[in-house]
Parts: structure tokens; sequence; C-alpha cells
């Protein structure tokens, strides 16, 4: 015989029994001997960890807190419970809001499973402390599964506060890769440069976005993690896919293509066909060739040839495979450079985003040939980074750089 359970209707003035509280109840009774002292003013920062870990809203968590301030740091030590008796009434006054809004509160956190209710017989909430301040008789709210559960929310807390923090990393460094690839895809628009290895950037960063996205979701933190993990990945293939498609021996000074820009369209541009900078005409006399660099501060001016750069920075003349350079050869060996000097793509993005290929390359000479001098304090790394940034404030002063270097005898 089957039979199906209803709800007690019967107007006897008592709470009515349910399997959750039954099953709170059970729970509760087996943790009473374990229950070990917990500081009452930890409670509050644990709460605040563990809310959105058990589903606790931010309203029902002002009630409880309101509910903690009722009580005693000994209440929650030795063999003393914590009980609280204030009324609906009184409760409702200090959080601003009516008193069913209370009632609807308090059953939150009981199914939770952050409070149960000690009833009196007359369902008046009411308590009694002596002398010293312990609970002799109490009859309303009791926060004994707060000690009871310390462990579990104290370990929810620490669990939230690590994703978060993983979580913020995460947005930090993904942000960080989007500005990567914007920066690569406009170089490589502005270059009209075209493939599908320039798409292939972007797509395998929204990979790991939606992967991250996912775990986020779920909130697991080891998938955040593996996600994350591809991050390096990708800045690693926008360095790659710069070094091999925007110079090469395909493309100009520039990084444009050598072959002629055709762009089908109603009304062409006569700007479609670019000049090629680094044409055989160019390669018989590449003294002509002045480098691109930004505004000197100082005001003074350089003019110089492929070939005067690699005698006068040896430590890039070694990467420079022609007898006769052009630009060309120098922006590939200054990408190469870059690799074994442990400088970031970003920050070789960055450089070529805000001084151009010409500028960005000198910079990378510099910073190899004052670290093969021993004149540089931290890393190659670091004083490149602090060149770019001193040419996004309109600081750098290549020209100046470049004289003291004409006028001083290479390193032996």
């Amino acid at each position: 015989m089957s039979y199906t359970q209803t709800a007690f209707t019967g107007r006897t003035g008592a709470r009515p029994i349910s399997a959750l509280t039954r099953r709170i109840e059970r729970e509760l009774a087996a943790r009473i001997e374990n229950a070990g002292d917990v500081e009452r003013n930890d409670l509050y920062r644990v709460l605040d960890g563990a809310k959105t870990a058990i589903g606790l809203s931010a309203s029902a968590l002002e009630t409880l807190k309101h509910l903690i301030g009722y009580t005693r740091p000994d209440d929650y030590k030795g063999e003393a419970r914590p009980i609280a008796w204030p009324s609906n009434y009184t409760l409702a006054e200090l959080a601003g809001v009516t008193e069913s809004a209370i009632k609807a509160r308090l059953r939150q956190l009981r199914t939770l499973a952050l409070i149960t209710m000690r009833d009196a017989a007359h369902g008046r909430r009411r308590g009694q402390r002596n002398a010293t301040g312990e609970i002799i008789s109490a009859y309303g709210i009791d926060l004994f599964p707060l000690r009871a559960r310390f462990a579990e929310l104290k370990a929810a807390a620490e669990a939230h506060t690590a994703f978060s923090r993983l979580d913020k990393r995460g947005r930090q460094e993904v942000a960080r890769v989007r500005r990567i690839v914007g920066q690569a895809l406009a170089q490589a628009a502005d270059l009209r440069l075209t493939g599908p290895h320039w798409l292939a950037l972007q797509d395998a960063l929204e990979a790991t976005v939606r992967r991250a996205a996912a775990a986020r979701a779920m909130r697991d933190s080891a998938a955040l993690e593996a996600a994350l993990a591809t991050l390096p990945d990708v800045e690693a293939l926008v360095g790659e896919t710069i070094d091999h498609f925007m110079f090469n021996d395909d493309l100009d000074a520039s990084g444009s293509k050598s072959a002629p820009f055709i762009h089908t369209q109603t009304n062409p541009s006569l700007n479609s066909v670019q000049a090629l900078r680094d044409c055989s005409f160019d390669r018989e006399r590449p003294e002509e060739l002045a480098p691109d660099l930004p505004v000197s501060p100082s005001k003074s001016a350089f003019k110089t040839s492929p070939r005067e750069l690699v005698e006068m920075f040896p430590t890039t003349a070694m990467y420079v495979e022609r007898d006769h350079p052009g630009w060309i050869d120098l922006h590939r060996a200054a990408a190469r450079l870059r690799h074994d000097l442990g400088i970031r793509t970003g920050t070789w993005v960055d450089a070529i985003d805000q001084l151009g290929s010409d500028a960005a390359s000198i910079a990378i000479m510099i910073t190899a040939e004052r670290g093969a001098r021993d004149e540089i304090r931290l890393t190659p790394g670091a004083y490149f980074a602090g060149m770019v940034s001193r040419a996004h404030r309109g600081e750098l002063d290549l020209s100046k750089s470049l004289w003291g270097f004409r006028t001083r005898p290479a390193l032996q």
C-alpha cells in the first residue's frame, strides 16, 4: 500500500515539522561533541567570504550579522550555546524592513542550516543571563550551527576567495593578451597584411576566453587554471606570427607586401600600389635610407644606413645574414634578438605600434649592445620596456643615443 504524505495543517501554534528541519537537527546533533571554540568576530569575515558559495543573500546575511551582534564572544566557547532572542519587530527596525521580510530572511537562514529555532511553550523569544554573562535560559534563534559548521564555512570562504583572486588575475591576463592581439592585428591592417594566420590569433584568444567563461560559470578553479594556462601559447603565437609574416623577404621595410596591394572595389584607390623601400635600387645605395625615428626631444637628427648600424652594433651584426643588409634585414635580426634577450611579445608589439619598425629595431639593437657591455642594471627586457614607456611619454631620444654609439668605440 502506498500513501502520499501531506503537510500538517493543524493549528497548534507550534512550528511545523519538515524533513528539512529533521535532517538539519540530526546533522547538528552529530557535530555537537566535535564543535570547537570559535572567535565571534571571525564569523563576520567568514560569512562574507562564504555567502556566494553557500547561496546566502545579502539581506539574509545582514539579519544574521544582527543576530550575531546579540550574542557574546563566550557564547561560542566551551559548553556554551549562542542563542539570541530579539523579536521580529526589533530585527525589522534594525534592518529598516517589514516583519514579513524578516520572516523570509529567517526562513532562508534555516533552509541553509545556519540557524535553528529554540521555541518556548508560548512561542515567544526570551532569555536570561547571570551576573557573569552566561546564558541561564534562552528561547529564540539558535546560532549553534555557525559554531558547528565553522570549519566548513571557513573552507568555503577560502575557496571562494582563492577563486575570486584567480578570476581577477585571469581577467587581467586575458585583457593584456587581448590588447597584444589587437595591436598585432591593427599593425597588420595598417601595413595591408592579410592571411588566415592573422585571423588565427583572434580565434586562439577567443577559444581561451570561451574555456575561461565556462569554468567561471561552473566556479571550477582547475578548469579556469587550465584555460588561463593557454594564454602564454597565444602570446607566443602572436610573436611568431609577427616575426614570420611581418618581417620576411617578401615585405618592404614597413612590413608591407612587396607585391602591389590590389583591392577590388567600385572606385579603386590611387594609393593601392605602394612603393617598395627595400627594393634592389635601395640595396645598392643603403646610405640614402634614413631610419624612421620618432621626433627627438633634444631636436637632434641622425641619418644612417643599415650597413652603418651593423658596424655600430656588433651584437646585432651576428644576427644579420646579408653582407649588404637592408632595413628588412635589420627588422628580422631585431625580431630574433628580442627572443634571445627575453623581451615579452606584448612589449615588442607595443614597441612596433608606438615607434614603428625602424625605431623598434634600433631600440632592440641598443638594448642588446648595452647588455653585452654590462651597462644594464636589471634585465634587457626591463630596459627595453623602459624605453617603450619613455616613448609613450614622448621622452625617448633614439637620435641622441645613436650619436653616442657613433662616437663611442665598438666593444672589442
